[in-house]
């Protein structure tokens, strides 16, 4: 709880102090906001981490670490991707580039989920 208390205050700490930078010296500009949102994907997915970690539920996702970490991954993919598609469209509309970055990172996703929920068979059952 401490370490994201710490993340959590540090990053208000420096929004405030980015926006205020920005807003002083280009009003016109609202480049903190980026900051804000891609830095706000970090510390949303080390909240889910924490909040997956401290429920008393019975069901997978909570009580196996690996599958944890899977959902923390999708989370932060989802999200990442979500943002990058706001961006490829507020900043280049006419040319679409945030597919990239999507499938480039799904291979890493999907290889995650592969190694998290595949069917193993048991030692004694290997030839």
């Amino acid at each position: 709880m401490r370490a994201f208390l710490i993340h959590l205050a540090i990053y208000v700490l420096v929004i405030v102090i980015c926006a205020g930078v920005n807003l002083r010296l280009r009003p016109d500009n609202l480049w903190f906001i980026w900051v804000a949102l891609g830095w706000g994907i970090g510390v949303a997915a080390h909240g889910l981490a924490f909040l997956l970690r401290r429920t008393h539920r019975r069901e997978r996702i909570f009580i196996d670490c690996k599958a944890r970490g899977f959902a923390v991954h999708l989370f932060a993919y989802m999200a990442v991707i979500a943002l990058l598609f706001v961006v490829n469209l507020t900043a280049t509309p006419e040319r679409w580039w945030f597919y990239w970055v999507a499938l480039g990172w799904d291979a890493g996703v999907l290889a995650h989920a592969w190694c998290v929920f595949r069917k193993r068979q048991p030692k004694s059952a290997r030839p």
